[in-house]
C-alpha cells in the first residue's frame, strides 16, 4: 500500500511540476546585467519572478564531458555550440545545468527542452550567469526549439 501511495504522490508531483514550469525565453534571460559600481545584479521584473522557480528552457547543450555516454552536467545555450574561433554567448546567455542527484541524460546535438529550477549563480570559469538544477530533459525534433536559434546570431 505504501508503494502505491508513493507512486500516486510522485505522479501528482510530476504533473504539478509540468503545469507550474514557466517557459523562459532567452530574451528574458538577456535582461540580467551586473551594475559596474555596486556589482549587484539588475534584471527585468519577469526574470526576477522566475528566479528560484521551476522553468522550461529550450536550447542547445554543450557537454562538459565529451567521452561520456550519459552526463549530469552541461552548458545550455541559445544556439548550436560552435568551433573555438567563434566566441561563446555572453554570460547572461549561458546556463550551467546540473541535473538533480542521480539523474543523467544523453548528450545531444539536437535542440533540447530542459525543465528545472532557475538560479542566478555566476561561474567565472565557465563564464555563465545562471545555474539550473535540471529535473528532466528531452531531445526535440530539429528546428522545433522555439526561442533557440539554430545558428550563431
Amino acid at each position: 500500500m505504501k508503494i502505491l501511495l508513493s507512486l500516486i504522490v510522485s505522479t501528482l508531483l510530476s504533473i504539478s511540476f509540468n503545469l507550474n514550469a514557466k517557459e523562459m525565453s532567452w530574451e528574458v534571460l538577456k535582461t540580467l546585467e551586473v551594475d559596474a559600481k555596486t556589482k549587484k545584479n539588475k534584471m527585468s521584473k519577469e526574470l526576477e519572478k522566475a528566479v528560484g522557480k521551476e522553468v522550461t528552457l529550450k536550447g542547445f547543450m554543450m557537454p562538459l564531458e565529451y567521452d561520456a555516454k550519459e552526463i549530469s552536467e552541461f552548458l545550455l545555450m541559445p544556439y548550436v555550440p560552435s568551433c573555438l574561433h567563434i566566441p561563446p554567448p555572453p554570460a547572461n546567455q549561458l546556463i550551467l545545468v546540473k541535473m538533480k542527484k542521480g539523474t543523467k541524460v544523453k548528450p545531444s546535438f539536437l535542440p533540447v527542452e530542459l525543465k528545472g529550477k532557475l538560479k542566478i549563480e555566476e561561474n567565472k570559469e565557465l563564464e555563465s550567469s545562471y545555474l539550473v538544477e535540471g529535473f528532466s530533459m528531452k531531445e526535440m525534433k530539429e528546428n522545433s526549439a522555439s526561442g533557440a536559434q539554430p545558428v550563431h546570431p
